[in-house]
């Protein structure tokens, strides 16, 4: 219970203070440069305006709080909190993930491109970033035809004894086998380097000598690569809209909002041409300012680059604190400015119209799935307009490396926090229809254990894989979901048939019209789910690979493992090794027995040669078919 001398006894210095609400549940996380003046501001009636406030504060119970040394601080471990208790109270902002960034390992001998999502303080040089990865990708694949950097691992780039195929096609200048020397690389990697940076002018004053100086010296092959060259850089540039001129490096931020609900648009400035775009919805109150905050903190300290100007259209309550810790994560100087005319004015403004745009086609969307998931209702015989949508499939090799997969929609959207594997562990052989018994159990079960249940649950299968969902909800007295299976097209005699779909209490399927809305968003749920299963069941046939007996041992790790196999050769010679030596090796007597009582059916069993075949494998690095990995 919140009282007013609990109040009292809240500091008078910076910190976090969170709303919990009945059983400890997290309900709003703020931050405060004096404590008590804020949390008290909730319950005198001043408040900050918010709608959502007083029905907030009805709900609490108690007010917990962590003192801070500096706002600064306060400011970081408030965005840590969010993200750890996802408050319902506090703004929700929802984007596609990470933008991509290109990675110029510029502190390797010899440096290479890579696209990578997470940056990190390593030596090497950022560029980005990249709303789309297909955007970063068309431009490594472009400066490695104009560049060709090495694309392969460091280790792999030592062992390898020959160049590979990208070598042979111009895509890797060869340094793994010295064919170009370290002076010609590193003119690469500058180049590299000036491209990315917007350096282009540079660049191509560059190259426009070295044309010359090679056409001069008769060498007119090489200069026509030069222009060749040159003429693709400048055939990419005139795809850039240049929106500034000083070359700097800037993000814009743009706001629309209708009602509790908006959208943002980070316009992404560098070397003064803009390179991508980044869109976050936004769900909650909270005024202009506060918002643009709780962007600049998810986006820019959430691991994103940060550049020397940030333009805002209003200036946040807390800029002095967040432009430290912009500072700190650039290791610079770092501005933030509402301008109010000018071109930077104009930036701004092209944001708001992104953002303006990317709401309304985002509103069109949902629309569109609400119709769509209306017309599964009415299609389909459910009891209502589904909004959370699972689907399982299964996934194995013959019966090996079963993997039963469930993927979660809601609103007609994937939503990945609700996907989840499941290694099938009852069924058995190739029993799809067992498998399938098996993983929506286990659902049911979670189901009771408060992982809330969906709407509507996809089978990817027929007749026999829908009554196996609907049994195994059944038996876990789970009668709330609705199932349908949707069944592949198939070649029948003279025909095709459609895909089609089978639902409870009909006999016969219901086929789908090609390009029907519908049947494209069962396909899309359907092949979602597959992806999912494939992805999970080539990561268990791949582990099983490099599996050895040894590694069912518990106590054995890789190095006793290793330790073994170097001294017994392989895994009969192990079986077959005295007690006496398997301890020497392993120094321990009672790990020695349990390898000896695990390999005891290794000696003289049939498949003995099949296990010593998989040792092998596993330490000699090789997959079957004699391809070195």
């Amino acid at each position: 219970m919140i009282t007013p001398d609990t109040l009292k006894k809240f500091p008078r210095k910076p910190g976090v203070y969170l709303m919990k609400g009945a059983g400890g549940e997290v309900l709003y996380v703020g931050k405060a440069v004096d404590l008590r003046r804020r949390v008290e501001s909730y319950f005198t009636g001043r408040g900050d305006g918010r709608a959502a406030i007083p029905a907030m504060v009805s709900r609490a119970d108690e007010v917990d709080f962590i003192v801070t040394d500096t706002e600064n601080e306060a400011l970081l471990l408030e965005e840590t909190l969010i993200k750890e208790h996802r408050p319902r109270y506090n703004v929700s902002l929802k984007d596609a993930g990470a933008c991509a960034h290109i990675r110029l390992s510029v502190d390797e001998e010899y440096p290479r491109m890579e696209i990578t999502r997470h940056l990190r303080r390593d030596g090497a040089r950022w560029f980005g970033p990249y709303s789309s990865a297909n955007d970063a990708r068309r431009t490594v694949r472009f400066l490695q035809r104009a560049f060709p950097l090495r694309d392969c691992g460091t280790a792999d780039c030592a062992r390898r004894a020959r160049p590979c195929i990208k070598h042979q096609i111009g895509r890797c200048s060869g340094p793994c086998r010295g064919l170009i020397g370290k002076r010609d690389y590193a003119a690469l990697v500058r180049r590299v380097d000036l491209f990315l940076s917007g350096r282009t002018g540079s660049l191509l004053r560059e190259l426009g000598r070295e044309m010359r100086r090679e056409s001069a010296a008769l060498r007119f092959e090489k200069a026509r690569e030069i222009r060749d060259t040159i003429g693709a850089i400048e055939r990419t540039l005139e795809r850039q809209k240049c929106v500034s001129f000083d070359g700097v490096d800037r993000d814009a931020v743009g706001l629309h909002r209708e009602g509790g609900r908006g959208e943002a648009a980070l316009l992404f400035v560098r070397g003064g041409r803009l390179i991508g775009k980044r869109t976050i919805s936004i769900s909650g109150g909270g005024d202009d300012p506060s918002l643009v905050g709780e962007i600049l903190r998810r986006h820019h300290l959430g691991g994103a680059f940060v550049p020397p100007e940030i333009l805002v259209p209003a200036l946040p309550p807390d800029s002095g604190a967040l432009g430290e810790a912009l500072a700190g994560a650039r290791g610079g100087r770092v501005g933030i400015a509402a301008p109010r005319r000018g071109a930077k004015r104009e930036l701004v403004a092209m944001a708001a119209s992104n953002a303006a745009a990317s709401f309304a086609a985002g509103a069109a969307r949902g629309r569109a799935d609400e119709e769509v998931r209306g017309e599964l209702a009415r299609r389909f015989r459910l009891p209502s307009s589904p909004r959370d949508i699972e689907c399982v499939d299964i996934s194995h090799l013959g019966g090996a490396s079963r993997t039963g997969s469930m993927v979660a929609f809601r609103d007609g959207a994937p939503r990945p926090e609700g996907y989840r594997r499941f290694t099938v562990k009852s069924a058995e052989g190739a029993d799809d229809c067992g498998m399938i018994y098996e993983v929506v159990a286990r659902r049911a079960r979670r189901g009771r254990e408060g992982w809330k249940m969906p709407d509507l649950i996809v089978v990817d299968g027929g007749k026999g894989q829908m009554h196996a969902a609907l049994r195994a909800l059944r038996d876990e007295g789970a009668e709330g979901p609705a199932v349908i299976a949707l069944a592949k097209e198939r070649e029948l005699t003279g025909r095709r048939a459609p895909e089609r779909v089978y639902i409870g209490g009909r006999k016969d399927a219901i086929p789908l019209k090609a390009g029907d809305p519908a049947a494209l968003f069962l396909q899309r749920v359907r092949d979602e789910a597959h992806r999912f299963a494939l992805r999970g069941h080539r990561a268990m046939r791949t582990r099983r690979l490099f599996e050895s007996e040894l590694d069912r041992v518990a106590g054995v790790g890789p190095a006793r493992r290793a330790a073994l196999i170097r001294a017994f050769g392989d895994i009969r010679g192990v079986a077959a090794a005295p007690p006496a030596d398997l301890a020497r090796v392993l120094g321990d007597r009672a790990l020695a027995r349990r390898v000896l009582e695990h390999l005891s059916g290794v000696r003289g069993n049939p498949a003995a040669d099949a296990v010593e075949q998989e040792n092998r494998t596993v330490y000699t690095g090789r997959v079957p078919g004699g391809v070195r990995l």
